[in-house]
């Protein structure tokens, strides 16, 4: 078969037909990569690049002179925010999205939950509600915030005391040792006590009632609701916070705030059964939320979560979630708010009376899962109020109220009774427990032995000995629970955290007699070895509050306690070496 030869004209013809070809396949590339510009950015990639403003642009199409110069495309793209492909997540990060994971399955689970319900107790019954009665009530208001000053610069601080006989005591309840060296330093004064504004004018004297000593009868189903006039508001009922919201707040709670008090089950407390159980509680978690991640609502609700309190108060509203709201009351306070002693002291009572220390040593026959869930919670709630107890019994020095009983002889193994994977915050309550006894038997051998002179050294050499050999032994016994429940860093930080406190608190004992005043020459050398864990203690604390809470993104959610614990190390160290500058023995 002949093939023609193809003239000139026609190569020509084939060429112009190609480079038309290519300009028009260009045009079309150009036109489909300018297709998805969005024109919300202030300057197109190229001036980007070079970090230079981006001029001579329009909406038209037109092209950037900078672009028009260099004959290049001028695109607009969107900034691509977030994480670069390929970089590695921080430790903060990991953990947070392993929290989600966490909170996700459990609201999963706790949605399959109310599922299986009964009508009666899903859509708002109370747990526990007594009626309210109409009753009169010797006064209906709470402690203020700001006492009169007719009290005296010191009447209305919780944590002063008339009989403090040593104000130069190392081993002092920290709140105390703190407020001296806040009087006597301007600048922890401005750093842990901000001048307060005028106290209030009128005086407040609470009445002296008899305490109620009746115990309520527990029963495991929930009575019917109670009449609640006038109605019960919210900050969601009057507008403040929408219900799309709330949930919001909910899971940042759940994820920032619970890992703190341990208090609250993300299966249990959804926004339904919270809101529905108790408004005064669902306005306190709220209220606790909006201080962190809303806080242009946090004064309103604040407000309202206040005066639910002292409606609380005034009608004696008694059930498990009112003493979980005057509980959290006290977590995230303000500064000035002095009503922790008496909040904790309410909810200590309340609980009593409800019967939450009742203690189940197997489960009770027929139980299903929510109600199991419902038992932990009145279980749960009454030993962290126990370890809240004790915890401010050792910070004010004062007497605590709840006493060891059978539940909480026995919460060594509570973690382990909750039906299902062990969950960390669980791990924490039950080692906190024992962590608290621990502290409460130390610290009344030492007050025991405080007016014996006989063998008073060997006695405190030996008693130091034995409560750090049983301070390591509980470290190691719940670093092992919390590895079975596949705790998270933070989780293993926050009980070293915890121990090394409790250590270098009783070790202060060892070294009382040397710092009892700083003037006197001939005082004895103090105990080396309590000495080291004191310094030890204090260092390793504060190494944990700036290089693992604050690096986990977790340091500004912490509790009003911890704040009290970080100040007082500071304020050990401080004191301590003053002390040894000027001491013969240096």
């Amino acid at each position: 078969m002949e093939v023609d030869a193809a003239s000139p004209q026609d190569s020509v013809a084939d060429d112009k037909y190609v480079c038309t070809c290519h300009q028009l396949f260009g045009s079309i590339l150009r036109s489909c990569r300018k297709t998805p510009i969005i024109r919300g950015a202030r300057a197109c990639t190229v001036c980007r690049t070079a970090k230079m403003k981006c001029v001579g642009a329009d909406e038209s199409g037109k092209p950037c002179d900078r672009c028009r110069r260099q004959n290049l495309d001028c695109i607009f793209e969107k900034h691509r925010r977030g994480r670069k492909p390929g970089s590695k997540l921080s430790e903060a990060s990991k953990m947070l999205r392993r929290l989600e994971k966490g909170l996700s399955s459990a609201k999963a689970k706790g949605a399959a939950l109310h599922d299986q319900t009964d009508p009666q107790s899903a859509d708002g019954s109370t747990s526990g509600h007594s009626s309210y009665p109409s009753g009169p009530f010797p006064n209906n208001d709470l402690p203020p915030l700001k006492l009169p000053a007719s009290f005296g610069d010191n009447a209305n601080d919780p944590h002063y005391n008339e009989d403090d006989e040593d104000e130069e005591n190392p081993s002092a309840a920290p709140a105390k040792l703190i407020s001296k060296e806040n009087q006597r330093q301007p600048f922890l004064k401005t750093i842990l006590n901000p001048e307060h504004e005028a106290p209030a004018a009128a005086s407040y004297r609470p009445p002296a009632t008899p305490a109620n000593s009746r115990m309520s009868t527990f029963s495991w189903s929930s009575p019917p609701p109670p009449p609640e006039q006038p109605a019960i508001r919210d900050p969601v009922s009057v507008g403040l916070i929408d219900d799309a919201y709330a949930k919001v707040l909910f899971d940042l709670v759940f994820l920032r705030l619970n890992p703190f008090i341990c208090l609250f089950d993300p299966a249990l407390h959804s926004v339904t059964y919270v809101r529905s159980r108790s408004p005064f509680l669902f306005t306190v978690i709220l209220m606790a939320g909006c201080k962190f991640f809303k806080p242009e609502a946090f004064r309103q609700c604040q407000k309202m979560a206040n005066e639910l309190a002292t409606r609380a108060f005034a009608e004696n509203w008694k059930s498990v979630e009112v003493v979980q709201a005057f509980a959290c009351l006290c977590y995230w306070k303000e500064p000035e708010d002095t009503r922790t002693w008496t909040y904790i002291g309410y909810a200590c009572r309340m609980a009593i009376e409800l019967g939450l220390n009742r203690y189940h040593a197997t489960a009770p026959p027929g139980e299903n899962e929510y109600q199991l869930r419902e038992r932990r919670n009145r279980e749960r709630t009454y030993l962290v109020l126990f370890v809240h107890d004790r915890s401010l019994a050792t910070q004010t020095g004062r007497a605590w109220m709840l006493p060891e009983d059978e539940i909480v002889r026995n919460a060594h193994h509570w973690h382990e009774n909750g039906g299902g994977d062990i969950r960390p915050e669980d791990v924490i309550v039950s080692a906190f427990v024992q962590l608290r006894c621990i502290t409460a038997e130390t610290t009344e051998v030492f007050h025991m032995h405080n007016n014996s002179t006989e063998h008073g050294d060997l006695d405190r050499a030996v008693l130091l000995r034995n409560c750090n050999a049983k301070l390591t032994q509980w470290m190691g016994v719940w670093e092992t629970e919390m590895q079975r429940a596949n705790g998270e860093r933070f989780h293993m930080e926050f009980l070293k955290f915890f121990r090394l406190y409790v250590r270098l608190f009783l070790n202060s004992f060892g070294i009382q007699g040397s710092m009892a005043s700083m003037s006197n020459q001939t005082r004895a050398a103090p105990s080396v070895q309590a000495l080291s864990m004191c310094y030890t203690s204090a260092i390793e604390n504060l190494q944990i509050v700036y290089q693992e809470f604050a690096k986990m993104n977790m340091l500004r959610y912490c509790q009003d306690s911890i704040t009290v614990m970080t100040a007082y190390c500071a304020v050990f160290l401080l004191r301590v070496s003053h002390s040894l500058h000027f001491s013969p023995h240096r």
